[in-house]
């Protein structure tokens, strides 16, 4: 089984989290990696995984409201039309893959798959007899209020990454936990959720680039340069939107009100877990990188982030984790 190795990319001002330590993560070999060129690699997908948007309200009524919370999470992400961080994985990772190690993608686009074991996902007909499969699942994320401050609220995501050969034995295996826990510009509900979730939409965005950038360097030995740099409007969302706004708006919906720029939805360095099971590098700084979201740009900011490693813990918990978090600030 693969590990998450718990990092934390944060401003300096920034507060890492922390995680318990378990079993090592698979990272590519030397020897392995050679043995990729001229293979054919097929990807796979899950569906989305639940949205939870915890509140002090709803947390008061136990797995009632662990319900209520799940389902008001999937009704936000529906109705704003969130999309799935681990897209941003699918849509970068796999052409980097096959560029760097003589590979051919056998699939035009991932197939969905509703199994998670690896054996599983190498037997299923959908993988399309290709030599190697990679599997790409969101595990779980959250929004969810800080027990100390219950207007002020933080934003959590978790992926797993397994690269496979046809009879399900794994090559590499990763996992990836991204939050902004101890974020310095932590926002009200009402930023977060306000003008379409707009801010949601740039935070969970930020850390599906955070967990890509981690993956890519620590699970599959990719150079820096090889994977598209994070855009700047993703490197620190957060901060951006605390820069450009005296305060966080507190009523986001108000008849009237103006929707921010395009610009102003970029903010926060994301507290990330990167997924090596080894001791990771104190700087992983994304490059600069041409963007066309949210408005015109063109080139992007570099990333002043620190990744800071911390402990390993199995990606399957990674959905447990924000489980017991969520159990924990609900007491």
């Amino acid at each position: 089984m693969k590990n998450l190795l718990i990092a934390t990319a944060l401003a300096a001002t920034a507060v890492s989290g922390a995680a318990q330590a378990k079993k090592k993560m698979i990272p590519l070999t030397e020897a392995s990696a050679a043995a990729l060129s001229g293979k054919t690699m097929a990807v796979t997908r899950h569906e989305r995984a639940p949205f939870t948007a915890m509140t002090a309200g709803k947390a008061m009524f136990g797995l009632l409201g662990a319900g209520a919370m799940i389902a008001a999470g999937n009704k936000l992400v529906e109705e704003n039309d969130i999309e799935d961080p681990a897209d941003i994985i699918a849509r970068e990772l796999p052409a980097a893959l096959a560029a760097k190690y003589g590979m051919t993608i056998r699939t035009a686009s991932p197939v969905l798959l509703d199994v998670h074991k690896p054996k599983q996902v190498a037997a299923s007909q959908l993988a399309g007899n290709a030599d190697l499969i990679l599997d790409i699942r969101s595990t779980g994320w959250m929004s969810g209020y800080y027990p100390t401050d219950w207007n002020t609220y933080h934003v959590s995501y978790s992926v797993d990454v397994n690269l496979m050969d046809a009879k399900g034995t794994l090559i590499a295996s990763a996992g990836c936990l991204a939050g902004t826990y101890k974020h310095p510009n932590s926002p009200s509900q009402a930023a977060l959720q306000g003008y379409g979730a707009q801010l949601l939409k740039d935070v969970t965005q930020a850390h599906g680039w955070t967990c890509l950038q981690l993956l890519g360097k620590d699970q599959f030995l990719l150079p820096e340069g090889t994977l598209a740099a994070t855009p700047a409007q993703y490197v620190d969302p957060l901060k951006l939107y605390a820069e450009t706004h005296s305060a966080f708006p507190q009523d986001t919906t108000a008849a009237g009100a103006a929707a921010p720029a395009a610009t102003d939805t970029a903010a926060a360095p994301v507290a990330a877990t990167d997924t090596t099971g080894a001791t990771v590098a104190t700087d992983v700084a994304a490059a600069p990188a041409a963007t066309t979201e949210p408005a015109p740009m063109t080139e992007a900011a570099p990333a002043a982030e620190a990744v800071e490693a911390v402990e390993t813990v199995e990606p399957a918990e990674a959905a447990e984790e924000a489980e017991a978090q969520a159990e924990t600030e609900a007491q």
